[in-house]
């Protein structure tokens, strides 16, 4: 323990754990040292003159001043904390001292430290962020895994659906202020970038094998070839899936063929076509599509999907020509854009009350 320094002359005390069978509280030895050196030589111990060579009327003195002596106390109660928990501690052991006051923070309540946090976001923000840093460069994950298990099963599922809300509300506003993007390759990013909201297409769990997939085609001549906007599968059964996007803003219909009827676009009927024929593609060439890919997916009927343009701005009978035309094509499940980011919004939905409900438990719960 540093008690004074300069470049050339030091203060020191060194302490010791020791069991003390007759006080096991007086667990804590020590010697002072002053020491002096060159500016430019190293810290070393020294030989001392014993006090036994003291001659009658001689003595030394040595003032610790107030700075000093505080610092002192404080750090020398520590060690008897320390000695308190652990005793002496065995083999070579790294202890990390922290501050009083993070010392107070890990003893406070929930409620006293939600408190705390809620008083000073700008300090609870930057502690957040700083211990996040840590866990995600964490050597030993193992003993965080340990850490996190300790938390009760509501506040970790509360932990874990307050995070995939935050996710999937960043893409909707995202998306939303990005609405009238035209360029498909824009909405190609965003989706790759957000891949969880594609689960809103399906009712099973989706995992993204690769977005711009490559399902086969080419002839000999090395030309032709399909890429299919997003190949998936099921993450349960592995089952493959296509999806192929278009943009918000891509008509959904085309013409009015006769009073109170209207045909699908020229770019719905092509994508629903452009969909099947990678499928085609897929399956006949899934072996050599996947033989070095060990089992990555498998392809029993994938399913297809076509993302495209907005239901919100059809008339009635427009609404209902693309009704009665999407519910008739069996193999190819049709999602506007509106129709993908509700079913997002609703999921949000039921999450936060998931968090709320989680809350409520804690509150009731709480001796606090």
């Amino acid at each position: 323990m540093v008690l004074r320094t300069t470049t050339t002359t030091r203060l020191i005390f060194r302490p010791m754990l020791v069991d003390n069978r007759h006080d096991p509280a007086a667990a804590v030895k020590g010697t002072f040292m002053y020491q002096r050196k060159g500016p430019n030589e190293q810290w070393t111990d020294f030989d001392t003159i014993p006090f036994s060579s003291l001659k009658k009327g001689e003595g030394y003195r040595l003032e610790v001043k107030s700075g000093e002596l505080l610092p002192l106390v404080q750090q020398l109660n520590g060690l008897y904390r320390l000695h308190a928990e652990q005793g002496v501690p065995q083999g070579e052991v790294q202890f990390v001292q922290i501050a009083d006051s993070l010392q107070g923070l890990s003893s406070m309540s929930h409620a006293d430290l939600a408190t705390f946090l809620d008083a000073h976001s700008a300090v609870g923000e930057d502690v957040l962020r700083r211990l996040l840093a840590w866990a995600s460069a964490a050597k030993d994950f193992g003993r965080l895994v340990e850490l996190l298990e300790r938390l009760e099963q509501g506040e970790l599922r509360a932990l874990r659906v307050g995070s995939g809300i935050n996710s999937l509300a960043n893409a909707l506003q995202y998306w939303r202020d990005r609405f009238g993007e035209k360029d498909e390759e824009f909405w190609q990013k965003a989706l790759a970038d957000h891949s969880f909201v594609l689960e809103q297409v399906y009712s099973w769990p989706v995992t993204v094998v690769k977005d711009k997939a490559y399902v086969g085609g080419k002839s000999v001549m090395n030309t032709g070839g399909g890429v299919v906007d997003f190949l998936v599968k099921n993450g349960l059964t592995q089952n493959a899936a296509l999806i192929e996007i278009k943009t918000p803003s891509t008509s959904v219909l085309g013409q009015s063929y006769r009073a109170g009827v209207w045909t699908p676009s020229t770019e719905l009927a092509g994508a629903i076509v452009q969909v099947l024929s990678y499928r085609d593609r897929l399956l006949k060439e899934y072996h050599h599509l996947s033989g070095d890919q060990g089992q990555l997916f498998e392809a029993f009927e994938p399913s297809c999907a076509v993302i495209i343009g907005s239901a919100k701005n059809l008339g009635d009978e427009e609404r209902r020509s693309f009704e009665l035309f999407r519910s008739q094509i069996r193999d190819v499940r049709i999602v506007t854009f509106d129709e993908l980011f509700e079913k997002t919004e609703r999921a949000i939905g039921v999450m936060q009350a998931s968090v709320e409900t989680v809350e409520a438990e804690r509150s009731d719960d709480s001796p606090f």
